[in-house]
């Protein structure tokens, strides 16, 4: 008798939705907020214990971690409907959830499996507050505590569910929030067969904080009318801008091991002081920690000597074109200085490497102007974001698939007071259903 009433209701609203009539996904799921935050919650600590810290090597996926969680993930997508699940040599792992209403547009999300090489995610263990103001203890002993001087946005969280980890690691809320938000969202159309909603394309890429794992990606699976990327922070935050990207690597080569003599009596090249003099050379107010907001840096990442020869190794990172030409300039400008101060070396060499390109030059408006609707419909207000960084986001749009980033609820992302807010998730989990509910 269930099962008629379901058929019934279904072929009734379907019709009205063909038609033009938008439906409430929300009225005809009868949703409420709570168990779904509870599967938010079950699935961000599930994930967050696999340890999935990538590491900065050649290999892809770079930790085995990261595997494990792309087999989960497949397992439940399998369980809950998805099709066409693959997972590929670099632990890419791909799925669909087939429309229920043919004139929906087929909107592609993306979320990342890993967390930041730089903070242990070792025995990661989750544990879940219920905010009620003040302090909230993540670890007693180290004196580790958010609040609302170091977390101003708990001023809105009054009665929020907020997951940490317990002062020794990361959470790895920024990837896993994501991936769970992802996750619930299928398992909740598999679970409310009558919602309408056009095709959703699932894809989860190992090693976003090394930019390897998009760079294994194909977007040949990927045809959708609009892209996104679960992978900002904050309540609202659209990410429809990020920094461009260029690669440098400066080479010195001298001789450290001259005769006495030589020393003393005649000029020579030694490597190692050019590839610091270098460094030195580079503007100080150019680098990461002396800029903000959109003004880009210099930052030189590695110095490695070996022998006769030294390499120095950096990015530079700018919001435009023009400026990214003058930060190219000023370290050309700084080598070829060091190569005039040693004339008795050899082997010079400055190469440059273009990595990624501002996203906003390829994202199309309409991409945008949805995503900010989606919200506005949840009675949420965006707030459009210029990342200081390069996401997946661009880098999918150096593949020809521009994507705008979402917000998934995590904050103070790669330390040790990485917090999610289950709330905050829950909200992103009704933008995503927006989005492929509405039609185009």
């Amino acid at each position: 008798m269930k099962h008629t009433l379901l058929a019934t209701f279904v072929a009734i609203c379907l019709p009205l939705v063909a038609a033009g009539q938008e439906s409430d996904w929300k009225v005809l799921s009868h949703y409420e907020k709570a168990p779904v935050k509870k599967q938010l919650v079950s699935r961000l600590t599930d994930y967050a214990k696999i340890n999935t810290q990538s590491q900065l090597t050649g290999k892809v996926p770079s930790t085995p971690g990261q595997l494990k969680l792309a087999k989960q993930l497949a397992k439940e997508l399998k369980k809950n409907g998805a099709t066409d699940v693959k997972i590929d040599q670099s632990g890419i792992v791909t799925a669909q959830v087939p429309a229920t209403a043919a004139h929906l547009p087929t909107v592609a999300f993306f979320a990342h499996l890993d967390t930041t090489p730089a903070v242990s995610a070792q025995n990661v263990k989750p544990q879940t507050h219920t905010y009620k103001g003040g302090e909230i203890v993540i670890s007693a002993d180290k004196k580790l505590v958010l609040n609302t001087y170091n977390s101003p946005q708990l001023l809105r969280a009054s009665g929020h569910e907020i997951v940490t980890a317990s002062g020794d690691t990361v959470l790895g809320a920024d990837g896993k929030a994501g991936a769970a938000i992802l996750l619930t969202a299928v398992q909740y159309l598999y679970d409310h067969p009558q919602l309408p909603h056009g095709t959703l394309q699932l894809v989860f890429t190992p090693d976003s904080f090394s930019g390897k794992g998009v760079a294994q990606f194909s977007p040949a699976p990927v045809s959708a009318d609009y892209v996104y990327t679960l992978d900002a922070g904050e309540l609202g935050q659209l990410v429809d801008e990020t920094f461009s990207g260029k690669y440098f690597t400066a080479v010195f080569e001298g001789d450290r091991t001259p005769q006495l003599a030589t020393a003393i009596h005649a000029p020579f090249a030694d490597n190692v002081l050019m590839a610091s003099d270098f460094h030195t050379l580079l503007p100080r107010h150019k680098r990461p920690e002396t800029t903000a907001n959109k003004a880009g840096f210099i930052y030189v990442e590695n110095i490695i000597t070996q022998g006769n020869r030294s390499e120095v190794t950096g990015i530079i990172r700018a919001f435009s074109d023009d400026e990214m030409q003058t930060l190219t300039q000023e370290v050309t400008q700084a080598f070829e200085t060091v190569k005039r101060m040693n004339y008795k070396g050899k082997n010079f060499s400055l190469t440059f490497v273009g990595q990624d390109k501002n996203v906003k030059n390829a994202l199309p408006a309409t991409t945008v102007a949805r995503a900010q609707t989606a919200m506005q419909q949840e009675e949420i207000t965006p707030v459009l974001s210029a990342a200081r960084q390069t996401t997946d986001g661009a880098r999918l749009a150096a593949k020809g698939l521009p994507a705008a980033g979402l917000f998934t609820g995590y904050y103070h992302p790669g330390t040790l007071l990485e917090y999610a807010d289950a709330d905050v998730m829950e909200a992103s989990f009704r933008t995503v259903l927006r989005l492929i509910t509405t039609g185009k």
